[in-house]
């Protein structure tokens, strides 16, 4: 029955190349028009499911204290004048301050400028801007402002820093959900009004959580707008250099553009959401599909060059790769799909799109592809395979299996050693800031903030008082004071927030700015009353609610921190929850909430859910080829050359670098639905000769001279096209396509070493 379906596709293909070329082309069509229902987001929130605890947390910190997307300008002097204590950047501060309330979706501004200076005027809290609009900037003036702002914990290292170089102006935004060109709206009004109001004598940096959402996006698109065109193009010229098939070289690259639209045009027509991850969907489909028609097409010219006729050649071609296509494509499918274990759903996304694309590749190269090479004239000048230089470098490497065994055997336990070793040093560690080289705007700006202010790394916490009007307590003032204090003393540490600060300089302004007062009152009435009065006398727009929920039985405490890793965040979480549970019993705290927290945990979770996947992957794929081999010990065998590459890249990866981040973890899933090929074809060629009564040996040569030069082509041309990646000046494109180069290389050596001697020790 199988034989006769795949006979009857056979026969189609070959009679009716026009029909199939024309079918194919109009479904292509149709599935690409579902693209224009595609969209696409940089909010972080997208990686994250609805049922993920740390989403939940952030969520509610969100829901008690509002939203913290923020838009900050970096301002800092240009001129000989290093201090912003100077009448002109002054004089800017106050310009960008008024300017920043127009910004799109703004909800409050903070600088220098307008921080509420507290003063008692006859028993009356006075609340005013530092800098009123009418202040003449006077040396003396300009002094006094340095000098206060050198004393405000509230101010020092947040809004201004310690040396004096460096102001912010601070934007927090109210970003609509359900709007995914808020954030480049915005962004582009930021930048536009910025030139509008340029000085030669001041430099602006823009950074806070909208910009590094739009960095995001923007690296990406740099990159496929640049690198992976150039990939293509690189393929294509490799392939036709190996091959010397300008035609195969033109038909590859239409088959992988079609399957890459195709592909996204069904995502459309589902109405998803597109997210930077995807950017590494093209690049994989070119690997499926670069695989799957050079098999067909060394095997077409492998058939001419015998002397066989166009059409014989195609369908001894198609006769002699259907089986071993399909199987390879179901297997990568698998292995792809078992990214659906991955906690973030991009990368589920990722998954279900590449192994869509290895199925409708599967039916293009099969079909569309033998077509078209129907209808082009035969080939005329094909050189002797018996003479080619890379047919008779595979066969004397094949000889050497047998006579040199020893050594070959010696060089793979090497080879593995080295690996496992390199593994041992990896690390998971997910470091966002270090995503973008100094070529990004981004990644001046991180510095800028981290060396100069209050670092890039951010941490929340909702601190609890078990009850309604509970904050206002002297025992939770007094425990949330301690708490800050000690987190001060933290290594890393650059600022926190937490609204004690408010309560003791409030004690201290009412009681005649005794600097005796400066810590929290022991009365709870008193302590409302003070909170009371300040709430009054704040201006609009500028409330306590960023720090105090409704009805004050919870504040926010905010802690930033200068780089640090995932894991190093993680460890700084556990030992600040655990030291308030014994030394502040007063204070309820949730787990650390913040942007980086919650990629810091999901990187752990995602790795370990991942592991199980793609075991679970190796297992069917191993039980699979049982099957279809007929033979238990060739399935059993396929796990080692399907998972030993990856290790190898792996360990490789972990003596060049040593860190994983979540894009990172899914390579090796990703890697299975790589490696699995070339085992495949291999198995495939040699299980075909054993049938036929040859020695190992003798189906070990056979599986050489069929499909070797097929490995070796498409080795060499996606290890080209994967290291064209490494010049990405964004990290996790630079790391997926090492990892993948890598991965792509030692699965041609594993297969051309490794599996021939298990093949020859273990199947006699």
């Amino acid at each position: 029955m199988e034989v006769i379906k795949t006979s009857l596709l056979i026969n189609f293909v070959i009679k009716r190349p026009k029909l199939t070329i024309c079918l194919f082309t109009c479904l292509i069509f149709v599935s690409i028009f579902g693209a224009v229902n595609l969209s696409f987001t940089s909010d972080f929130r997208s990686y994250f499911s609805s049922d993920n605890p740390q989403l939940k947390t952030f969520e509610q910190l969100e829901t008690d204290f509002n939203k913290q997307d923020t838009l900050t300008f970096l301002v800092e002097s240009s001129n000989n004048n290093p201090s912003i204590y100077q009448p002109e950047i002054i004089h800017y501060l106050e310009l960008l301050t008024d300017e920043a309330w127009a910004i799109p979706y703004s909800r409050r501004v903070d600088s220098l400028i307008n921080f509420q200076k507290m003063s008692v005027d006859e028993n009356d809290l006075q609340i005013n801007d530092l800098v009123p609009g009418n202040s003449h900037l006077t040396p003396s003036f300009l002094l006094e402002l340095k000098q206060y702002a050198e004393t405000q914990p509230r101010l020092l290292n947040n809004l201004v820093s310690v040396d004096g170089t460096l102001a912010i102006v601070q934007v927090t935004l109210t970003l609509p959900e359900s709007n995914e060109s808020a954030t480049p709206e915005l962004i582009s009004y930021a930048r536009n009004k910025l030139e509008e109001i340029s000085n030669n004598n001041v430099k602006v940096q823009l950074f806070g959580t909208s910009v590094i959402n739009i960095a995001l996006m923007e690296a990406v698109e740099r990159d496929m707008a640049l690198l992976i065109p150039s990939s293509y193009l690189l393929i294509f010229a490799a392939i036709y250099f190996l091959s010397r098939s300008i035609s195969g070289a033109t038909l590859s690259l239409g088959v992988t553009l079609m399957t890459v639209l195709s592909v996204f045009g069904i995502f459309g027509w589902q109405a998803h959401q597109l997210t930077p991850v995807v950017g590494a969907v093209p690049s994989m489909i070119m690997v499926i599909v670069v695989a799957d028609c050079m098999h067909l097409l060394v095997s077409y010219q492998y058939h001419i060059r015998q002397g066989l006729k166009q059409v014989s050649a195609i369908r001894e071609a198609l006769t002699t790769n259907i089986k071993p296509i399909v199987i390879t494509s179901v297997t990568t499918a698998i292995g792809l799909l078992c990214l659906n274990f991955s906690e973030s759903p991009p990368y589920r996304d990722l998954g279900n799109l590449v192994a869509l694309g290895a199925i409708i590749a599967c039916f293009l190269s099969l079909t569309w592809f033998p077509a078209v090479l129907l209808l082009l004239p035969e080939p005329k000048k094909l050189p002797n395979i018996d003479n080619g230089w890379l047919h008779s470098i595979i066969m004397k490497f094949s000889q050497l299996l047998t006579t040199h065994t020893k050594s070959l055997w010696l060089f793979t336990v090497v080879l593995l050693l080295a690996g496992g070793f390199g593994a041992t040093k990896l690390e998971l560690n997910d470091q966002w800031h270090q995503y973008y080289d100094e070529t990004f705007d981004v990644r001046q700006a991180i510095e800028t903030q981290n060396d100069k202010l209050n670092g890039v790394n951010f941490i929340q916490y909702s601190v609890a008082s078990g009850g309604e009007q509970g904050i206002l307590t002297p025992e939770y003032q007094k425990d949330l004071d301690k708490l800050i204090q000690w987190v001060r003393t933290q290594k890393n540490v650059g600022y926190v927030d937490g609204f004690s600060l408010q309560v003791k300089e409030l004690s201290q302004k009412l009681n005649q700015d005794n600097p005796d007062f400066y810590q929290v009152p022991n009365s709870k009435n008193a302590i409302a009353q003070s909170v009371l009065l300040y709430e009054m006398s704040l201006p609009y727009g500028m409330g306590v609610d960023e720090q105090v929920n409704f009805d004050k039985s919870a504040t926010r405490l905010t802690i930033n921190l200068h780089k640090i890793s995932s894991k190093e965040l993680s460890a700084f979480d556990l030992k600040l929850i655990t030291w308030a549970a014994e030394n502040t019993p007063a204070l309820l705290l949730t787990e650390g909430s913040g942007v980086d927290m919650m990629f810091a945990k999901i990187s752990d979770r995602n790795s370990e859910s991942l592991l199980k996947g793609t075991a679970l992957a190796l297992i069917l794929i191993s039980v699979l080829l049982s099957f279809l081999l007929r033979s238990w010990k060739l399935g059993l065998i396929s796990i080692i050359p399907n998972i030993i590459p990856i290790i190898m890249a792996y360990g490789i990866w972990g003596l060049m670098d040593g860190h994983i981040d979540l894009g990172l973890s899914i390579v090796a899933s990703m890697g299975i639905g790589l490696v699995v090929d070339d085992t495949v074809h291999f198995l495939f060629k040699y299980r075909y000769a054993k049938q036929n009564n040859a020695t190992t040996p003798e189906a070990v040569e056979y599986a050489f001279n069929t499909v070797g030069i097929a490995i070796i082509i498409t080795s060499i041309v996606l290890t080209l096209g994967f290291g064209l990646l490494t010049l990405s000046h964004f990290s996790p494109t630079y790391g997926m396509g090492a990892l993948l180069a890598l991965t792509v290389m030692f699965a041609a050596i594993i297969d051309f070493i490794l599996l021939p001697l298990l093949l020859l020790k273990f199947d006699k």
